[in-house]
């Protein structure tokens, strides 16, 4: 029996998964969606409050999803191209930093 195959690390992974990989996921979708909205025009407060809300409900389903698949590999594959994924496009939706200070702007 290799390690791998072993119940009680299959379950520590899957625990780690779902706890971890949830809130990594729905943290993600929290910063990443509501910036993506705004480049349709919506009000980045709201939908930043409504997304908010809405990552417990994320949360919880990604929580009972990995738990209940049969499939831990291709959840882990699944949850990661979704992750990178959403943080992609945070980083592609971002406004440009501002770097210059109050000083230099008054000159």
């Amino acid at each position: 029996m290799s390690l791998i195959s072993h119940p009680k690390v299959q379950l520590s992974y899957r625990l780690l998964l779902a706890i971890g990989g949830g809130f990594c996921l729905s943290i993600l979708a929290t910063a990443a969606l509501p910036a993506a909205l705004t480049l349709l025009g919506a009000d980045k407060a709201g939908a930043f409050v409504w997304f908010m809300l809405l990552s417990f409900v994320w949360y919880s389903l990604i929580i009972l999803w990995v738990i209940s698949t049969r499939r831990l590999a291709r959840t882990s594959l699944i949850l990661l191209l979704v992750a990178a994924g959403l943080y992609l496009s945070l980083v592609y939706t971002a406004p440009p930093a501002d770097v210059s200070t109050k000083a230099e702007q008054r000159r």
